[in-house]
This record gives C-alpha cells, structure tokens and sequence, in this order.
C-alpha cells in the first residue's frame, strides 16, 4: 500500500481498501456451493488481491468436509429472514 501511495497518491490505497471492504461484505455463497475457504476470500476478494491465479491448500481442504450441509433453500431462507 506504500509503494501504491507513493506511485498513485493517497486516493488508489483507500480506493483499494474500500473496493476490498464492499467484496468481503457483499459476497456469500451457500454451504451447498462450498460456501467460503478458511482464508475467508472470495472470488473477488481474489481478484483485488491479485491472487485470482493461484491455489492453495486451504483453497481445496477446508477442514470442514465431514460436516453436515444445511439444505439449500433453508439456508437462503435463513440468510433472507424469511423464517
């Protein structure tokens, strides 16, 4: 972020730190559909970091494949408030 303040100027830090705040609140997948990794990034997230072509471990195992997985349309229901 100091090389970006540097080169561009105080503006593309905070336009970067907003734009990455907006991808990690807006973003949710269902459970069904992986839901998110352990690192807590998204697809987004992924793409603002620069990060969109790797993979890693953690991307694949989570650690949480043993688990039970709420059923779609509950879970939609649930994340909506339409219980």
């Amino acid at each position: 972020m100091e090389g970006l303040r540097r080169t561009f100027g105080i503006s593309e830090p905070i336009r970067r730190g907003m734009e990455l705040k907006i991808a990690r609140d807006g973003e949710w997948r269902p459970a069904v559909l992986g839901g998110r990794g352990a690192s807590g990034s998204g697809v987004h997230e992924d793409i603002l970091r620069g990060r969109e072509c790797e993979i890693g471990w953690e991307d694949v195992f989570v650690g949480d494949e043993m688990r039970s997985v709420p059923e779609f349309h509950e879970e939609v229901e649930r994340k909506v408030r339409m219980q």
